[in-house]
């Protein structure tokens, strides 16, 4: 028993130091969190500053894939606009085919009787206006 009295009388007698070791210890751990929790909000800035550049970056190439979007489709509405015209062409080309084939198919030579050769003009002046008439616009 008395050798517990003699620690416990030992320990009272350095209660201060004891007190400021733990103090000294108890510091030491709040420095070591505190320069850890430093480093890790460092670390989360340095994040944040990255991923608002990403998002910078992201959002300029979205705006400049939306501005070839709107040129595509500006692209291809021309070409459909062209397709149909083309299209249309190509119908009235058609139609004025069978018009030709029919005028032509309907065709009966006959001799010229007298009056038409004295009234009616030669070939060369007919020729002439024909190919006036057909002349590029």
């Amino acid at each position: 028993m008395t050798s517990v009295r003699l620690i416990l009388h030992q320990l009272w007698a350095l209660r201060g130091v004891l007190l400021c070791a733990a103090l000294v210890a108890t510091v030491a751990v709040l420095a070591a969190r505190c320069d850890y929790l430093g480093s890790m909000l460092d670390l989360r800035e340095k994040l944040y500053a990255a991923s608002v550049a990403r998002e910078t970056e992201l959002r300029d190439k979205l705006s400049e894939a939306a501005r070839a979007l709107e040129l595509a489709n500006g692209a291809t509405s021309a070409l459909s606009e062209l397709a149909e015209a083309c299209m249309e062409r190509e119908a009235e080309a058609r139609a004025d085919f069978a018009a030709r084939t029919a005028i032509m198919t309907n065709v009966k030579p006959r001799p010229r009787t007298d009056a038409e050769a004295q009234e009616v003009v030669d070939d060369a002046t007919r020729h002439a206006a024909a190919a006036r008439l057909n002349r590029p616009w």
